[in-house]
């Protein structure tokens, strides 16, 4: 008999990328690729990076398969991924760019972007400390606990983070 994968957890769904499961692979890539590209894409605001990104995000989960541990939940696992690809991209970005993107939008005779914009842009030029557990707390909804394994922080350093975080956007907005 067969196993509907979609009614499995995202654990169980794992054990079986682990043993070899092709299918159940597929099925955490089409349950997750909505929110985990909707995070690369606040983080990188540039879709065709995001794009890239969850793509590299997805190789990488197949590729360090066997280093996920079978007692750990998986998503928070797959979100430290995602966030750590994005910064090392962003790192590379920067060091290849020449104008910071935030300049671009300080000169006068640039028009002010729209309320959207702008908060995507102050979350955008927020440092990648406090925007990784902002976008973690309050964007995708993990609790502090989560947001400090994800980031490898303790507890209470996540619930700072994510204070600061909010009190910066705050004040720049």
């Amino acid at each position: 008999m067969e196993v509907d994968l979609s009614s499995l957890s995202d654990e169980e769904l794992m054990e079986r990328v682990q043993d070899g499961d092709s299918a159940a692979y597929d099925t955490l890539f089409e349950r997750h690729h909505p929110r985990i590209y909707g995070f690369l894409l606040r983080r990188t605001r540039d879709p065709q990076r995001a794009a890239d990104q969850f793509q590299e995000t997805f190789l990488s989960v197949y590729r360090a398969r066997h280093t996920w541990k079978r007692d750990r939940p998986f998503r928070p696992w797959l979100y430290t991924i995602a966030a750590n690809l994005s910064r090392d991209a962003a790192r590379r970005a920067a060091r290849a760019t020449e104008e910071p993107f935030k300049e671009a939008y300080m000169r006068p005779d640039h028009p002010r972007p729209d309320t959207r914009l702008h908060l995507e842009e102050a979350i955008a030029g927020m440092p990648d400390t406090l925007r990784d557990a902002f976008l973690l707390g309050v964007v995708e909804g993990f609790d502090h606990r989560e947001v400090a394994a994800q980031l490898d922080i303790s507890p209470d350093n996540a619930r700072a983070r994510i204070s600061r975080s909010r009190a910066w956007l705050r004040k720049r907005l």
